[in-house]
């Protein structure tokens, strides 16, 4: 288990910290209200939030704490914080995209994250994000743990570790035949939509709509 631990709520509010910073850095460091928006986004996020000021503000306190977050004292009068993730984690910027994209988005395909991590600055190729994956999952204190492949899908998923083991499926039989390419094919297809989906909802959002 990783040395960092967080609820679900201080997960979503850094990973979205994390993933505003490099998607819209033009509204970054990010204030309450700005920080509720992007933690409650009805699409690229998994489980779906409704957060209050209340929790977001308390989970922001308990982050600034564990030093994974930070006030920003030099942006006027209203309260702005930025993430420190990178720093304490020590990971690279493409590996931290794959892991703030399973923070965001729950367990995924390796081919899910690469479209995922991609707005993010996260890696160009399939062998990169296997890279980037194994690279969290080793050591005595990983990061992220590949699940069973459950039945009806054709590839594994990842899930992160910073709240804790995640639920795992029941491994497919080794007997059971894997559908294979096809399927593979159309989770990618659907993680590029996402992606596309959560581009538009960035121009949106920058655009004030």
């Amino acid at each position: 288990m990783p040395q960092i631990q967080l609820t679900p709520v201080q997960a979503r509010i850094l990973g979205s910290l994390a993933e505003k910073a490099v998607t819209t850095p033009a509204y970054y460091p990010m204030t309450l209200n700005a920080i509720l928006a992007a933690a409650n986004q009805k699409s690229a996020r998994h489980p779906a939030m409704k957060l209050g000021e209340g929790e977001a503000g308390s989970a922001l306190a308990d982050l600034v704490e564990m030093r994974l977050v930070t006030r920003d004292d030099d942006s006027g009068r209203v309260p702005k914080w930025r993430h420190r993730f990178e720093h304490e984690t020590l990971l690279p910027k493409p590996v931290l995209a794959v892991l703030v994209a399973l923070m965001l988005r729950g367990p995924q395909t390796q081919a899910e994250l690469r479209a995922h991590a991609a707005p993010m600055g996260g890696p160009d190729d399939a062998e990169g994000v296997r890279a980037a994956l194994e690279r969290m999952a080793d050591g005595p204190d990983p990061f992220v743990r590949e699940m069973p492949r459950a039945a009806g899908q054709s590839a594994a998923r990842w899930a992160h570790l910073l709240c804790g083991e995640p639920e795992m499926p029941a491994a497919v039989p080794a007997a059971a035949p894997a559908r294979g390419g096809q399927q593979e094919a159309i989770a990618e297809l659907e993680a590029r939509v996402d992606a596309l989906e959560a581009e538009v909802a960035r121009m949106r959002e920058a655009l004030g709509m």
